[in-house]
């Protein structure tokens, strides 16, 4: 077999320099041959998620080469890596990641929109898939109406809608019961073995590693260890064992937090901000570099979130670390909140934009308004990017109401921004 991925000497950082500096990839090498099965095993915290987005053109390492079919994606134009992360590598995400507002079969078929497909050939393909696993008679519904185990079925059939030799899975199983999780499972091995799939799966949990035919234990963003399966076991390596024990505590909490005080957003930022809670919960960094990571917008290297969110969140590490109060005590009180302290501020910020819009807007509608509230509020898009995306139609993603009723208000929630006052409440 001939290599589809090589790594070399591949390193990536937050904060280089600055006393919050962490080393999220250090000096990577590895190979992965082409129709191979591998598993990135280790605790949370220690870079397979990292390791994975570098692999799969999300994020961008900045030292060291990484050569899909001996070519380095960091040299790639902008055009060339999009056209890598759609036709040359599916995604599935632990969260899941689908759009609220389009139905399950517009979720498959999106990623074929993308190269020009038209609708005809996307919906009969994305049926097509959508039957092979099972789910074809959910293909009117919305993400909502499905379990989970139905919604990752859904991201695995999006992840191969443009047919892509490379599939990688983030914790796929993470939100899954054991019957739900079997299932994936059985369906990645089928792509392996029946379709020749290079299959590179993130999990921190040992029983899932019993089909993968190699597997690289991480530890503090570096590969310490590699193992091949001759037999189908669950194996924990010996040195792996080692470390799990002093670790556990700390990445179970950096782990169940990150979902209680971040539900709603996205698996990108739920992942940055675990990777720096755990580095604050064991005393790498202090509470001011946390916080300041936490309000820093995503795109410089901070996990981007609301100003007074990130305030909060960071007291509510503060009594953790500082034992003023029992971990146990604060999950209690998080899961009380039925809704996210940024869902709840959504809601109220979507009720007052449409104070003064006397037109009428369809469920559809304000599931999307409140996507693009909660993407301006974590500065993914801009004021400019808000109005084009309220005036846009329906059919091409946007929300479809008049010109003037997008200026109005992209014009209203760039003052609340502006005037910076909102308490969010938790």
């Amino acid at each position: 077999m001939s290599s589809i991925i090589k790594l070399n000497n591949v390193n990536m950082w937050y904060d280089r320099g600055k006393p919050s500096e962490v080393f999220a990839l250090q000096n990577v090498n590895m190979e992965i041959e082409k129709g191979e099965y591998v598993a990135f095993f280790g605790p949370s915290g220690c870079g397979k998620t990292t390791l994975l987005y570098a692999i799969s053109g999300i994020e961008q390492a900045q030292e060291g080469e990484i050569l899909i079919n001996n070519r380095d994606i960091s040299k790639f134009s902008k055009k060339e890596l999009a056209i890598y992360r759609q036709v040359g590598v599916g995604i599935v995400f632990q969260q899941f990641n689908l759009i609220p507002s389009l139905t399950v079969l517009d979720n498959v078929a999106l990623p074929m929109a993308f190269l020009g497909i038209s609708k005809d050939k996307r919906e009969q393909e994305s049926l097509k898939l959508l039957d092979r696993l099972g789910i074809k008679d959910l293909s009117a519904r919305f993400p909502y109406e499905l379990s989970g185990g139905q919604q990752q079925r859904v991201g695995i059939t999006r992840a191969l809608a443009n047919n892509p030799p490379i599939i990688v899975a983030d914790e796929p199983l993470g939100n899954l019961d054991s019957v739900n999780a079997g299932k994936v499972l059985e369906f990645l091995k089928e792509l392996n073995e029946k379709d020749g799939r290079t299959i590179i799966m993130v999990t921190h949990e040992a029983w899932s590693l019993r089909d993968a035919q190699r597997i690289f234990y991480m530890k503090d963003g570096a590969i310490i260890k590699e193992e091949r399966q001759k037999i189908k076991t669950i194996p924990i390596s010996k040195h792996f064992q080692e470390f799990i024990p002093k670790a556990a505590v700390n990445e179970i909490t950096a782990q169940t937090l990150a979902g209680l005080l971040l539900r709603g957003y996205s698996t990108d930022e739920v992942k940055r901000f675990q990777f720096f809670l755990l580095q604050r919960l064991n005393n790498n960094i202090d509470s001011e570099i946390f916080k300041n990571v936490l309000d820093r917008s995503y795109k410089n290297g901070g996990v981007g979130l609301w100003k007074q969110k990130a305030k909060k969140i960071s007291y509510y590490v503060d009594e953790i670390v500082e034992r003023k109060k029992d971990v146990e005590i604060i999950y209690k009180e998080l899961e009380q909140n039925p809704e996210s302290p940024l869902r709840a501020e959504i809601e109220r910020m979507r009720i007052w934009l449409l104070e003064d819009y006397k037109g009428a807007i369809s469920q559809i509608q304000t599931i999307r308004l409140d996507e693009v509230i909660g993407e301006r509020l974590r500065l993914i898009i801009d004021s400019k990017q808000i109005q084009k995306i309220i005036n846009l139609p329906q059919n091409k993603f946007g929300i479809g109401l008049s010109l003037r009723a997008s200026q109005t208000m992209a014009e209203k929630l760039e003052s609340i921004l502006s005037n910076n006052n909102i308490e969010i409440a938790h």
